[in-house]
């Protein structure tokens, strides 16, 4: 029997949110240190950057929502099935992704 060595050629690759974070934490302790910044305001700002960062991640699928509702045909009168309307009100319930 051979055994074959488990080593890639292929070095390791470090996911982009591990980058963001580690510049995220030292530019925090660069400012707390170096620049003497009260920690509670690099807190206030470190959250306030952690909430505007997700919510670009939210939409990241997204593309600006130009696909959400193009495609509608809409009645000219009163759905005459009560299911149907409510059919036509939750059309979005099963999309993935997203905040909204």
């Amino acid at each position: 029997m051979e055994s074959h060595p488990s080593v890639t050629d292929r070095p390791v690759r470090i996911p982009p949110i591990v980058w963001f974070l580690g510049s995220g934490l030292i530019a925090a302790l660069v400012a707390i240190f170096v620049f003497n910044v009260a920690i509670n305001t690099v807190a206030y700002y470190g959250f306030f950057a952690l909430m505007i960062g997700s919510h670009l991640f939210m939409h990241g699928g997204h593309g600006g929502h130009g696909g959400h509702g193009g495609n509608n045909q809409q009645q000219s009168g009163a759905a005459s099935n009560p299911a149907e309307a409510d059919k036509d009100k939750n059309e979005h319930a099963g999309h993935s992704g997203g905040c909204h």
